[in-house]
C-alpha cells in the first residue's frame, strides 16, 4: 500500500484535497446550527401573489399596532384592482407553515375606506414587528439558492423561500410554492407568547 501511495502521490492528493475542502465547508455550514439554540418565537409572513385571477376592488394591508395584528381594508381606485396578501405562520417547533385566513366580510366593497379588521386566530396574540426577535433571531428575507448552474443557465427556483438566522445558524422557512411567476414575501412580525 505504501508503495502504491508513493508511486501515485499526485493522484491521491488530487482526489483527497477536493474531498477535504468539501468536508470542511460542510462542517463550517452545519456546526453553527448544531450548537445554537433553536428559535423561540413563531414568525408571521405575508405572501402577495401577482395574478389577474385573484384581484379585488379593495386592498388589504397587514400592520402591527399596540402588539396586535390588524388588517386594514381600503378601496382600490376604479379600474385598478389589487392583489390581496395571504397570511402564514411559521411554527418554530415543527417547521410547519400554516395559512391563516384573513376574514373579509362578503360586502367588503361597501365598507368604509380604512376600516380595520381583527384577525380572530391572532386576536389575543402579542406580535412584535421588529425584524429581530427577542431571542436574537433575525428575518433575512428571500434566500437566493439554486447554485452556480441555476444562476448561469436559469432554471426552477422557489421564489417563496426566506430564512431566519442568528450567529451563523440559519433556518429556512418554506412557504407554499406559488403558481405565479412572481410572489412577494413580506415580514409581518414575531409571535410573542
Amino acid at each position: 500500500m505504501k508503495a502504491f501511495l508513493r508511486k501515485n502521490l499526485m493522484i491521491v492528493v488530487s482526489i483527497a484535497l477536493p474531498l477535504l475542502v468539501v468536508i470542511l465547508f460542510a462542517l463550517a455550514s452545519l456546526l453553527p446550527g448544531w450548537y445554537s439554540t433553536p428559535p423561540e418565537h413563531d414568525l408571521l409572513l405575508s405572501l402577495q401573489e401577482r395574478s389577474s385571477a385573484k384581484t379585488s376592488s379593495y386592498r388589504i394591508s397587514l400592520m402591527v399596532r399596540d402588539e396586535r395584528l390588524i388588517a386594514r381594508v381600503a378601496k382600490s381606485e376604479a379600474g385598478n384592482y389589487d392583489h390581496n396578501p395571504r397570511l402564514f405562520r411559521y411554527d418554530r417547533a415543527t417547521g410547519a407553515v400554516t395559512e391563516i385566513t384573513i376574514p373579509v366580510p362578503e360586502h367588503a366593497d361597501d365598507l368604509e375606506d380604512g376600516v380595520e379588521l381583527a384577525i380572530p386566530l391572532l386576536a389575543e396574540t402579542r406580535i412584535s414587528d421588529s425584524l429581530r426577535a427577542p431571542d436574537g433571531y433575525e428575518f433575512r428575507g428571500r434566500s437566493r439558492g439554486g447554485g452556480l448552474l441555476t444562476e448561469m443557465f436559469g432554471g426552477s427556483r422557489n421564489r417563496t423561500n426566506v430564512s431566519i438566522a442568528r450567529d451563523g445558524a440559519v433556518f429556512r422557512v418554506r412557504l407554499p410554492t406559488s403558481d405565479y411567476w412572481y410572489s412577494d414575501v413580506r415580514f409581518v412580525g414575531w409571535v410573542i407568547e
